[in-house]
Protein backbone atom coordinates (compact mmCIF):
# COMPACT_ATOMS: atom_id res chain seq x y z
CA UNK A 1 0.00 0.00 0.00
CA UNK A 2 1.45 3.52 -0.87
CA UNK A 3 1.41 6.54 0.58
CA UNK A 4 -1.53 9.06 -1.54
CA UNK A 5 0.51 11.62 -3.61
CA UNK A 6 0.26 14.73 -1.40
CA UNK A 7 1.73 18.19 -2.76
CA UNK A 8 2.13 19.80 0.07
CA UNK A 9 4.17 17.22 1.59
CA UNK A 10 6.52 17.30 -1.74
CA UNK A 11 6.05 21.74 -0.97
CA UNK A 12 7.47 20.63 2.76
CA UNK A 13 10.73 18.47 1.21
CA UNK A 14 11.18 21.23 -1.73
CA UNK A 15 11.57 23.89 1.17
CA UNK A 16 14.80 21.86 2.33
CA UNK A 17 17.71 23.48 1.73
CA UNK A 18 18.84 21.52 -1.43
CA UNK A 19 22.60 22.06 -0.20
CA UNK A 20 24.95 23.31 2.59
CA UNK A 21 28.29 25.01 1.61
CA UNK A 22 31.31 24.71 3.86
CA UNK A 23 31.59 27.98 3.51
CA UNK A 24 28.01 28.83 4.83
CA UNK A 25 29.09 26.80 7.79
CA UNK A 26 32.38 28.68 8.30
CA UNK A 27 30.59 31.71 8.16
CA UNK A 28 27.99 30.86 10.44
CA UNK A 29 30.77 30.11 13.00
CA UNK A 30 34.69 31.24 11.85
CA UNK A 31 36.31 29.55 14.74
CA UNK A 32 34.62 25.92 13.97
CA UNK A 33 36.92 24.87 11.54
CA UNK A 34 40.20 25.53 13.76
CA UNK A 35 38.53 24.50 17.23
CA UNK A 36 37.91 20.88 14.49
CA UNK A 37 41.85 20.83 13.82
CA UNK A 38 42.52 20.91 17.33
CA UNK A 39 40.23 18.26 18.14
CA UNK A 40 42.34 16.32 15.49
CA UNK A 41 45.28 17.27 16.99
CA UNK A 42 43.81 15.93 20.27
CA UNK A 43 43.24 12.40 18.94
CA UNK A 44 46.34 12.31 18.24
CA UNK A 45 47.73 13.00 21.49
CA UNK A 46 45.02 10.57 22.50
CA UNK A 47 46.71 7.82 20.22
CA UNK A 48 50.21 8.19 21.87
CA UNK A 49 48.72 8.32 25.60
CA UNK A 50 46.92 4.74 24.49
CA UNK A 51 50.02 3.52 23.36
CA UNK A 52 52.05 4.68 26.18
CA UNK A 53 49.27 2.95 28.26
CA UNK A 54 49.44 -0.33 26.19
CA UNK A 55 52.82 -0.52 26.57
CA UNK A 56 53.27 0.00 30.09
CA UNK A 57 50.86 -2.84 31.15
CA UNK A 58 51.71 -5.43 28.25
CA UNK A 59 56.10 -4.74 28.08
CA UNK A 60 56.17 -1.71 30.69
CA UNK A 61 57.97 1.44 29.17
CA UNK A 62 61.33 1.47 27.44
CA UNK A 63 64.24 0.43 28.89
CA UNK A 64 65.90 3.67 27.56
CA UNK A 65 63.75 5.87 29.36
CA UNK A 66 65.60 5.15 32.03
CA UNK A 67 63.02 5.49 35.07
CA UNK A 68 63.84 5.94 38.62
CA UNK A 69 63.75 2.38 40.59
CA UNK A 70 61.80 4.23 42.74
CA UNK A 71 58.62 4.41 39.93
CA UNK A 72 59.01 0.24 38.90
CA UNK A 73 55.95 -0.27 41.36
CA UNK A 74 53.92 3.28 40.09
CA UNK A 75 53.29 1.59 36.66
CA UNK A 76 50.41 -0.02 37.03
CA UNK A 77 48.62 3.70 38.46
CA UNK A 78 50.65 5.85 35.51
CA UNK A 79 49.11 3.13 33.13
CA UNK A 80 45.64 3.66 34.78
CA UNK A 81 46.36 7.69 34.74
CA UNK A 82 47.36 7.25 30.82
CA UNK A 83 43.67 5.56 30.11
CA UNK A 84 42.19 8.37 31.93
CA UNK A 85 43.70 10.60 30.15
CA UNK A 86 43.29 9.01 26.67
CA UNK A 87 39.36 8.62 27.19
CA UNK A 88 39.20 12.73 27.62
CA UNK A 89 41.18 13.40 24.89
CA UNK A 90 39.26 11.29 22.63
CA UNK A 91 35.86 12.45 23.84
CA UNK A 92 37.14 16.27 23.62
CA UNK A 93 38.70 15.63 20.26
CA UNK A 94 35.82 13.91 18.62
CA UNK A 95 33.53 16.56 19.62
CA UNK A 96 35.70 19.36 18.01
CA UNK A 97 35.82 16.96 15.18
CA UNK A 98 32.27 16.67 14.82
CA UNK A 99 31.18 20.23 15.50
CA UNK A 100 31.75 21.87 11.60
CA UNK A 101 29.17 18.53 10.39
CA UNK A 102 27.38 19.09 13.59
CA UNK A 103 26.79 22.48 12.15
CA UNK A 104 26.20 21.85 8.73
CA UNK A 105 23.57 20.06 9.54
CA UNK A 106 21.52 22.47 11.95
CA UNK A 107 22.09 25.05 8.92
CA UNK A 108 19.86 22.94 6.80
CA UNK A 109 17.46 22.72 9.81
CA UNK A 110 17.40 26.43 10.30
CA UNK A 111 16.48 26.98 6.93
CA UNK A 112 13.89 25.26 6.37
CA UNK A 113 12.50 26.49 10.18
CA UNK A 114 12.42 30.01 8.38
CA UNK A 115 10.49 29.20 5.52
CA UNK A 116 7.81 27.68 7.77
CA UNK A 117 8.14 29.79 10.62
CA UNK A 118 9.09 27.72 13.26
CA UNK A 119 12.35 28.13 15.89
CA UNK A 120 14.87 26.05 15.74
CA UNK A 121 18.01 24.98 18.18
CA UNK A 122 20.19 22.52 18.13
CA UNK A 123 19.46 21.64 21.87
CA UNK A 124 15.39 22.27 22.24
CA UNK A 125 13.05 22.39 24.99
CA UNK A 126 13.61 18.36 26.92
CA UNK A 127 9.80 16.96 26.95
CA UNK A 128 8.55 15.49 30.41
CA UNK A 129 8.99 12.17 31.19
CA UNK A 130 5.45 11.00 30.46
CA UNK A 131 3.88 7.63 28.91
CA UNK A 132 6.47 4.98 27.52
CA UNK A 133 8.72 6.55 25.11
CA UNK A 134 9.41 9.20 27.44
CA UNK A 135 10.12 6.84 30.06
CA UNK A 136 7.45 7.68 32.79
CA UNK A 137 8.81 6.40 36.03
CA UNK A 138 6.39 3.65 37.77
CA UNK A 139 4.59 4.57 41.13
CA UNK A 140 7.31 2.86 43.23
CA UNK A 141 10.07 4.90 41.21
CA UNK A 142 7.91 7.88 42.13
CA UNK A 143 8.16 7.27 44.99
CA UNK A 144 11.16 6.54 45.86
CA UNK A 145 12.56 9.77 43.96
CA UNK A 146 10.50 11.66 46.42
CA UNK A 147 12.62 9.74 49.04
CA UNK A 148 15.75 10.62 47.19
CA UNK A 149 14.60 14.52 47.56
CA UNK A 150 14.17 15.29 43.96
CA UNK A 151 17.67 14.67 43.27
CA UNK A 152 16.79 14.05 39.12
CA UNK A 153 13.13 16.50 39.23
CA UNK A 154 15.00 19.62 38.61
CA UNK A 155 12.89 22.52 37.47
CA UNK A 156 12.94 23.12 33.89
CA UNK A 157 10.16 25.75 33.65
CA UNK A 158 7.85 28.28 36.52
CA UNK A 159 7.82 25.59 39.17
CA UNK A 160 7.98 23.03 36.88
CA UNK A 161 9.96 19.76 38.50
CA UNK A 162 9.28 17.00 36.74
CA UNK A 163 11.83 14.69 35.58
CA UNK A 164 13.18 15.26 32.13
CA UNK A 165 15.17 12.33 31.57
CA UNK A 166 15.56 12.61 27.25
CA UNK A 167 17.20 15.81 25.66
CA UNK A 168 16.19 17.33 22.20
CA UNK A 169 19.10 17.87 19.54
CA UNK A 170 18.04 19.88 16.26
CA UNK A 171 14.64 20.64 17.47
CA UNK A 172 12.05 22.37 15.61
CA UNK A 173 9.30 23.71 17.84
CA UNK A 174 6.08 26.24 18.10
CA UNK A 175 6.04 28.32 21.18
CA UNK A 176 3.44 27.89 23.69
CA UNK A 177 2.48 30.05 26.91
CA UNK A 178 3.07 26.57 28.91
CA UNK A 179 6.10 24.85 30.04
CA UNK A 180 5.86 22.87 26.72
CA UNK A 181 6.11 23.96 23.18
CA UNK A 182 2.40 23.33 21.61
CA UNK A 183 4.43 21.22 18.72
CA UNK A 184 7.86 19.82 18.56
CA UNK A 185 9.81 17.83 16.18
CA UNK A 186 12.90 16.92 17.17
CA UNK A 187 15.81 14.27 17.69
CA UNK A 188 15.64 13.03 21.06
CA UNK A 189 18.68 11.08 23.18
CA UNK A 190 18.04 9.30 26.71
CA UNK A 191 20.55 11.07 29.45
CA UNK A 192 19.28 9.76 32.39
CA UNK A 193 21.17 7.93 34.78
CA UNK A 194 22.02 4.01 35.34
CA UNK A 195 18.59 4.11 37.78
CA UNK A 196 16.59 6.29 35.76
CA UNK A 197 13.47 4.20 34.31
CA UNK A 198 13.94 4.30 30.72
CA UNK A 199 11.96 3.88 27.50
CA UNK A 200 12.00 1.19 24.40
CA UNK A 201 14.52 2.99 22.74
CA UNK A 202 17.55 5.20 24.03
CA UNK A 203 17.56 7.38 20.67
CA UNK A 204 14.59 8.65 18.31
CA UNK A 205 13.07 11.15 16.13
CA UNK A 206 9.60 12.45 17.22
CA UNK A 207 6.50 14.70 16.83
CA UNK A 208 5.09 16.01 20.07
CA UNK A 209 1.77 17.70 19.45
CA UNK A 210 -0.89 19.27 22.22
CA UNK A 211 -3.92 18.48 21.87
CA UNK A 212 -7.28 20.20 22.87
CA UNK A 213 -7.89 18.18 25.89
CA UNK A 214 -6.64 15.06 28.43
CA UNK A 215 -7.31 11.62 26.61
CA UNK A 216 -7.62 8.27 27.26
CA UNK A 217 -3.92 6.45 27.62
CA UNK A 218 -3.24 5.17 23.48
CA UNK A 219 -0.16 3.44 21.86
CA UNK A 220 -0.19 2.15 18.53
CA UNK A 221 2.97 -0.22 17.87
CA UNK A 222 3.58 -0.39 13.88
CA UNK A 223 4.12 -3.73 12.66
CA UNK A 224 6.96 -2.86 10.31
CA UNK A 225 9.58 -1.19 12.74
CA UNK A 226 9.93 -3.63 15.39
CA UNK A 227 7.06 -4.42 18.12
CA UNK A 228 7.41 -3.08 21.38
CA UNK A 229 4.99 -5.38 23.25
CA UNK A 230 6.95 -6.59 25.58
CA UNK A 231 6.84 -2.89 27.43
CA UNK A 232 3.01 -3.12 28.02
CA UNK A 233 0.60 -5.74 29.61
CA UNK A 234 -0.82 -8.36 26.80
CA UNK A 235 -4.33 -7.79 28.13
CA UNK A 236 -4.51 -4.11 26.85
CA UNK A 237 -4.38 -4.92 23.48
CA UNK A 238 -7.21 -4.15 21.67
CA UNK A 239 -8.87 -4.71 17.65
CA UNK A 240 -9.86 -1.96 15.54
CA UNK A 241 -11.31 -1.79 12.81
CA UNK A 242 -10.79 -3.06 9.00
CA UNK A 243 -7.51 -3.57 8.18
CA UNK A 244 -6.05 -1.18 10.66
CA UNK A 245 -4.50 -4.26 13.04
CA UNK A 246 -2.33 -5.40 10.08
CA UNK A 247 -0.61 -2.36 10.29
CA UNK A 248 -0.46 -1.63 14.10
CA UNK A 249 -1.45 -3.03 17.24
CA UNK A 250 -3.03 -1.00 19.42
CA UNK A 251 -3.36 -0.80 23.19
CA UNK A 252 -5.76 0.94 25.55
CA UNK A 253 -6.14 0.56 29.28
CA UNK A 254 -8.50 -2.34 30.51
CA UNK A 255 -12.13 -0.91 29.90
CA UNK A 256 -11.37 1.46 27.61
CA UNK A 257 -11.73 -0.23 24.07
CA UNK A 258 -14.92 1.54 23.39
CA UNK A 259 -12.85 4.95 23.95
CA UNK A 260 -10.41 3.96 21.69
CA UNK A 261 -12.91 3.52 18.68
CA UNK A 262 -14.53 7.14 19.45
CA UNK A 263 -11.28 8.29 19.14
CA UNK A 264 -9.29 6.44 16.54
CA UNK A 265 -12.49 6.82 13.67
CA UNK A 266 -12.55 5.36 10.30
CA UNK A 267 -11.11 8.25 8.83
CA UNK A 268 -8.66 8.70 11.89
CA UNK A 269 -7.61 5.47 11.13
CA UNK A 270 -7.41 5.94 7.27
CA UNK A 271 -4.96 8.81 8.23
CA UNK A 272 -2.67 7.05 10.17
CA UNK A 273 -2.50 4.20 7.58
CA UNK A 274 -1.93 6.65 5.08
CA UNK A 275 0.56 8.92 6.50
CA UNK A 276 2.10 7.62 9.76
CA UNK A 277 2.09 3.50 9.52
CA UNK A 278 6.25 3.53 9.83
CA UNK A 279 5.59 4.93 13.04
CA UNK A 280 5.15 4.51 16.62
CA UNK A 281 1.99 6.90 17.74
CA UNK A 282 1.21 7.31 21.61
CA UNK A 283 -1.26 9.35 23.07
CA UNK A 284 -0.89 10.76 26.93
CA UNK A 285 -2.63 13.25 28.84
CA UNK A 286 -3.42 15.85 26.20
CA UNK A 287 -0.20 15.32 23.80
CA UNK A 288 0.09 13.13 20.40
CA UNK A 289 3.77 11.79 20.28
CA UNK A 290 4.97 10.19 17.47
CA UNK A 291 8.11 8.13 17.41
CA UNK A 292 10.12 7.62 14.29
CA UNK A 293 13.45 5.22 13.94
CA UNK A 294 14.49 7.23 11.73
CA UNK A 295 17.12 9.98 13.08
CA UNK A 296 20.05 10.05 11.23
CA UNK A 297 21.04 13.08 9.42
CA UNK A 298 20.48 11.15 5.91
CA UNK A 299 16.83 10.80 7.02
CA UNK A 300 16.21 14.49 8.00
CA UNK A 301 14.39 16.40 5.11
CA UNK A 302 12.20 13.29 4.68
CA UNK A 303 11.22 12.42 8.16
CA UNK A 304 10.99 16.19 8.89
CA UNK A 305 8.47 16.90 5.83
CA UNK A 306 6.57 13.90 6.42
CA UNK A 307 6.28 14.33 10.86
CA UNK A 308 5.36 18.11 9.97
CA UNK A 309 2.55 16.91 7.11
CA UNK A 310 1.21 14.76 10.16
CA UNK A 311 0.66 17.34 12.47
CA UNK A 312 -1.52 19.25 9.78
CA UNK A 313 -3.22 15.92 8.25
CA UNK A 314 -3.83 13.37 10.85
CA UNK A 315 -3.67 15.51 13.82
CA UNK A 316 -6.29 17.74 13.28
CA UNK A 317 -8.67 14.61 12.69
CA UNK A 318 -8.02 13.61 15.79
CA UNK A 319 -8.13 16.67 17.90
CA UNK A 320 -11.39 17.27 16.06
CA UNK A 321 -12.27 13.86 17.82
CA UNK A 322 -10.64 14.93 20.85
CA UNK A 323 -12.86 18.10 21.15
CA UNK A 324 -16.43 15.90 21.83
CA UNK A 325 -15.08 13.01 23.83
CA UNK A 326 -16.02 12.91 27.30
CA UNK A 327 -15.21 9.91 29.98
CA UNK A 328 -17.94 9.15 32.16
CA UNK A 329 -16.33 7.56 34.61
CA UNK A 330 -14.50 10.86 35.17
CA UNK A 331 -15.92 13.26 37.95
CA UNK A 332 -15.16 15.95 35.07
CA UNK A 333 -16.03 14.01 31.46
CA UNK A 334 -15.52 16.88 29.43
CA UNK A 335 -12.51 17.42 30.41
CA UNK A 336 -10.77 15.18 32.70
CA UNK A 337 -10.28 11.14 32.22
CA UNK A 338 -10.76 8.58 35.24
CA UNK A 339 -7.40 7.19 37.09
CA UNK A 340 -8.04 3.99 35.18
CA UNK A 341 -7.75 5.13 31.52
CA UNK A 342 -4.83 7.96 32.38
CA UNK A 343 -1.82 4.96 31.91
CA UNK A 344 -1.18 1.84 30.58
CA UNK A 345 -0.12 -0.85 32.64
CA UNK A 346 3.70 -1.86 31.55
CA UNK A 347 5.64 -4.85 32.44
CA UNK A 348 7.57 -4.04 35.70
CA UNK A 349 11.45 -3.79 34.39
CA UNK A 350 12.29 -6.59 36.84
CA UNK A 351 10.08 -9.18 35.07
CA UNK A 352 11.25 -8.17 31.26
CA UNK A 353 14.78 -8.62 32.49
CA UNK A 354 13.63 -12.04 34.12
CA UNK A 355 11.68 -13.22 31.01
CA UNK A 356 14.81 -11.96 28.96
CA UNK A 357 17.64 -14.13 31.00
CA UNK A 358 14.93 -17.37 31.17
CA UNK A 359 15.14 -16.90 27.08
CA UNK A 360 18.80 -16.87 26.71
CA UNK A 361 19.49 -19.90 28.88
CA UNK A 362 16.64 -21.96 26.87
CA UNK A 363 18.66 -20.69 23.51
CA UNK A 364 22.09 -21.36 25.06
CA UNK A 365 20.95 -24.73 27.17
CA UNK A 366 18.88 -26.34 24.44
CA UNK A 367 21.71 -27.81 22.65
CA UNK A 368 23.22 -29.51 25.50
CA UNK A 369 19.44 -30.51 26.79
CA UNK A 370 18.50 -32.00 23.34
CA UNK A 371 22.46 -34.06 23.51
CA UNK A 372 21.02 -35.24 26.60
CA UNK A 373 17.74 -36.55 25.58
CA UNK A 374 19.17 -38.45 22.61
CA UNK A 375 21.90 -40.12 24.59
CA UNK A 376 19.08 -41.28 26.89
CA UNK A 377 17.80 -43.24 24.16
Amino acid sequence: MSAPVDDRLAQFRAEWPRRVTWREVGGSDAGVFRRALGGAGLLLLAALTGALAFSALSVGFPKSWQLPEALDGAIPFVAFLLILITMALAVIGLVALARPFELRRLIAFRGFARERDLNCSLDGPAPVSRGVFFAEPSETQRATDRLRSGARSRATGAGDTRPRLFGTRFALWRASSGWEPDLQIAVARYRGGKSDPKGPRIAFRFLQLRLPRTLPHLLLDSRSNGRIRGTLSGSQRISLEGDFDRWFVAHAPGGYERDALEILTPDVMAGLIDYGRHWDIEVVDDLLIVVSNRFRRRSDRDETAALLRFSETVAESLAHQTRTYSDPRADRPRTEVAPAGRRLRRVPAVWATAIGVAVLVVWLGYPFVLNWLLDLN
